[in-house]
């Protein structure tokens, strides 16, 4: 006697998996990538479903590769005298590295959890090494890409430096408004430096305004 198939969980593997190769076929037709690029990516960059709550790095490990976020959040933070504080999120279409020195692997100083389901493509370093040297053109074009990520970093950081917790949760609302879908409030308040009862506040005196 062959075991009963649930209808519903064939159907939902099935979309996933659909998803996942959705996500890897519109890699592989980007009109910016010459043919024996989209070959290269097809064979060493992996997509990958990343369950709520798992980590990509932990706080002492080494990174021995990159993401890119295509689906859901992951929150960078990192542990100080037992508390957890929270400095960045990051959502889809965002890149994570661990932008320090790829030889000498020090180990990280945040964790990168994810907050809710991921999607994202995994690039070892190794591999990024083999593509620059077969490809010296996109070590220019990745070079350029991490310079603008670097230079929104600086403008976020600075504007957080210089704001209060009610214009941060304002700027957040505005420049990262699917978080309110994906994380829960006490991440924000911990990101935006306050305690979830101040956000509470902060919240209720926007509503009445």
């Amino acid at each position: 006697m062959q075991p009963e198939t649930n209808p519903s969980k064939l159907s939902s593997a099935n979309e996933a998996d659909q998803e996942l190769w959705a996500i890897q076929q519109s890699l592989l037709q980007s009109p910016y990538n010459l043919p024996e690029e989209k070959d290269f990516f097809a064979e060493k960059i992996e997509i990958r479903r990343v369950p709520k709550g798992e980590f990509l790095i932990s706080q002492g490990q080494r990174l021995f590769c990159s993401y890119h976020l295509f689906k859901g959040c992951v929150r960078e933070y990192y542990v100080k005298d037992g508390e957890e504080k929270t400095i960045a999120f990051y959502t889809a279409g965002d890149s994570l590295y661990d932008g320090g020195d790829k030889q000498n692997q020090e180990p990280s100083s945040v964790n990168w959890e994810t907050v809710s389901e991921c999607i994202v493509s995994v690039f070892t370093h190794e591999v990024e090494k083999e593509m620059y040297r077969l490809f010296p053109r996109l070590e220019s074009l990745c070079r350029m890409e991490t310079e603008k990520q670097y230079s929104r970093y600086k403008k976020s950081l600075h504007h957080y430096l210089d704001s209060s917790p009610e214009e941060r949760y304002e700027n957040l609302i505005e420049t990262k408004p699917e978080l309110f879908q994906l994380v829960p409030l006490y991440h924000i308040a911990s990101y935006l430096g306050v305690t979830p009862e101040s956000l509470s506040r902060i919240r209720r005196r926007m509503k009445l305004s």
